[in-house]
């Protein structure tokens, strides 16, 4: 009997938070979070974006840690600040805005029905026999866009279902056998 094939498609809490983290860095008003006053104390940005990249990519080969809670796993990302009470406070807002109706409900509900069927179909022409797709608020992927069974796809590449199509073949033929 051949094994079910599983196809997943979530918002991970974990990426979301590193990409938030980067935004926040970043400090441009177009970008979200944006908060006036840099109240939150980041490593230097030359040690803070390396670290980004390899938690990111560290998240994304451990299957279970994407769609692990931040709390659970907290101590992963206590080293993107310079003290707790940054942490703790930037952590705050991120699940006052990621538990809410506009974070990851919004998120995972944004891909539409059909979008869904692409997904699907594409998963099955492929060896995989399972598959998560991690959805990001943002279009920054700060690492690896896939890893073993774990794909990352932007909002903004799920907008015009042939772009996400490509994308996604692309992601999984060019890099699919690692």
């Amino acid at each position: 009997m051949k094994p079910e094939r599983i196809l997943t498609v979530e918002a991970s809490d974990s990426l979301n938070f590193l990409l938030y983290v980067h935004n926040y860095a970043k400090q441009e008003k177009h970008c979200y979070p944006y908060i006036p006053g840099n109240p939150w104390n980041l490593q230097e940005q030359s040690i803070l974006r390396p670290l980004l990249q390899q938690l990111w990519n560290e998240i994304l080969a451990d299957s279970t840690y994407p769609s692990l809670p931040i709390d659970h796993q907290k101590e992963r990302f206590r080293s993107l600040f310079c003290d707790e009470i940054s942490f703790e406070y930037c952590l705050d807002t991120f699940y006052s805005w990621w538990g809410s109706m506009a974070g990851q409900m919004a998120i995972e509900r944004f891909v539409d029905q059909d979008s869904h069927n692409s997904l699907y179909t594409l998963f099955l022409l492929t060896n995989k026999e399972q598959l998560t797709i991690n959805l990001l608020y943002e279009n920054d992927i700060l690492g690896s866009p896939i890893v073993d069974n774990q794909l990352v796809l932007s909002l903004r590449e799920t907008f015009v279902r042939e772009e996400m199509i490509t994308t996604m073949q692309d992601r999984l033929t060019l890099k699919g056998n690692r």
